[in-house]
């Protein structure tokens, strides 16, 4: 069991005052730690090892009594090493004068270490839940099952924000909505839980779980947003004066051309990228949660070669940097001038989700990919046991590349029986975007 005594610091200090250090023996190891005590040259002895002064010894034995008596209530203090059981005891008497933690600046230390994008989404979580409570400040054992249930109904019934044009729009937040924001709180109060509490040692200081079942509502099925190879086409040949929309439109065509690949990767991929006709770049979305940080390579087909052409840039492989500083502007640019092109080939809320969406189904429905394939060719994270055998096996680009050339012909060359409907639409492969 562990013991406890007082050293003295042979150091002075410029106060001419020495400081008391706590000494722990544990399993024979020896643990020292300073103490709040200072101590002047008078209150010690003559060789300066022992203090004489008796208040200041009462103060000193005040400590190790308290030591004493955290070690005792750690259950398999036995089994600690020294360092282990000197954080455990120090612990436990935080503990004993009461745990405190605020919620929402707790939440924010761990909002720092996110992404800004996801860390934007817990910050508006967090406002709402300010919002619902009235204030800044929430003490974590204050959470309860029942607070969140009301903030759920809160959150049903709460109009939505201001929309920027100075009208504020009336319509309730979604099923989708209430579900991030819920599931949000609930991350930060697990990770706050796992940092905090210490089963091991019988310490407990969030004994509360508030985020019971039913709570969350269940994510809504995600609509699908895949289109014909009849639609591909008429997007790709549709006349627009518009040149906002004939932008968006090229950069449609070069997202789904180019398996999917989403607006942020089309706006940060370099010259260097593109390497003996294949293009290489990390997945933005998914590169920080993965091992092999979601690395992509899309063979370059004749289908691209007019849009490397028309959109060449310096530094960049496409000029898109030039033209919008960051990505999200640059996303929200093409969104708008797809509205446009939505309109004009009758397709309601086309946005640009739509080319991965409709690239995936035509591969898996029209030209025969099988569905791991076409999990592949999206870059979706392998699970369970196939997660570990991909670290054995060294990966087939080709295979992503095969499927790419069969939805890139039966769109852009489609079969004899769809000849006839789809001949006053077809592009030929190296045709020019239209201006």
């Amino acid at each position: 069991m562990a013991t406890f005594s007082y050293e003295v610091s042979p150091y002075r200090r410029a106060d001419g005052t020495h400081l008391i250090k706590i000494r722990m023996i544990h399993s024979r190891e020896v643990v020292r730690k300073p103490s709040t005590i200072y101590v002047t040259r008078d209150q010690l002895s003559r060789d300066l090892s022992k203090v004489r002064d008796a208040a200041v010894l009462e103060s000193i034995n005040r400590q190790l009594d308290t030591f004493r008596k955290a070690v005792a209530a750690i259950d398999g203090a036995e089994y600690y090493t020294a360092a282990a059981l000197w954080d455990a005891i120090n612990a436990r008497i935080r503990d004993e004068k009461g745990f405190t933690l605020d919620f929402f600046e707790y939440a924010e230390t761990i909002i720092a270490k996110m992404e800004k994008s996801t860390g934007d989404g817990y910050k508006s979580s967090l406002n709402a839940l300010k919002r619902f409570i009235g204030k800044d400040t929430l003490d974590i054992n204050e959470i309860t099952f029942k607070l969140l249930m009301d903030f759920r109904s809160f959150l049903e019934t709460e109009p939505a924000v201001a929309n920027g044009k100075g009208k504020r729009q009336t319509k309730s937040k979604g099923c989708r909505a209430v579900s991030f924001y819920l599931s949000h709180l609930q991350h930060i109060h697990r990770v706050a839980r796992e940092e905090f509490n210490d089963d091991d040692i019988g310490l407990i200081r969030i004994p509360r779980q508030p985020f019971k079942s039913g709570l969350i509502p269940p994510m809504p099925t995600t609509e699908h947003r895949a289109l014909t190879a009849e639609q591909i086409r008429k997007i790709s040949t549709v006349e627009l004066d518009n040149p906002k929309a004939q932008f968006a439109r090229d950069v449609f065509m070069l997202s789904f051309i180019l398996v999917g690949m989403n607006t942020v990767d089309m706006h940060k991929v370099v010259k260097s990228d593109l390497k003996d006709g294949v293009l290489t770049y990390n997945r933005s979305k998914t590169e920080k949660r993965r091992k092999d940080k979601a690395i992509m390579k899309v063979r370059i087909e004749p289908e691209v070669l007019p849009y490397l052409e028309r959109y060449k840039g310096t530094d960049r492989l496409f000029d898109f940097v030039n033209r919008y500083a960051d990505h999200r502007t640059f996303n929200q640019h093409v969104n708008k001038g797809l509205k446009k092109v939505g309109e004009a080939v009758e397709i309601e809320g086309l946005t640009s989700y739509y080319p991965r969406h409709s690239w995936a189904t035509i591969a898996r429905n029209n030209c025969g990919v099988v569905f791991d394939e076409v999990s592949e060719s999206l870059n979706h994270a392998k699970r369970g046991s196939d997660r570990v055998t991909d670290i054995y096996v060294e990966r087939d680009w080709s295979r992503v590349w095969d499927a790419n050339r069969k939805v890139l012909d039966f769109v852009f060359n489609p079969p004899a029986s769809d000849q006839s409907q789809a001949e006053a639409t077809q592009p030929t492969p190296l045709e020019q975007p239209k201006p």
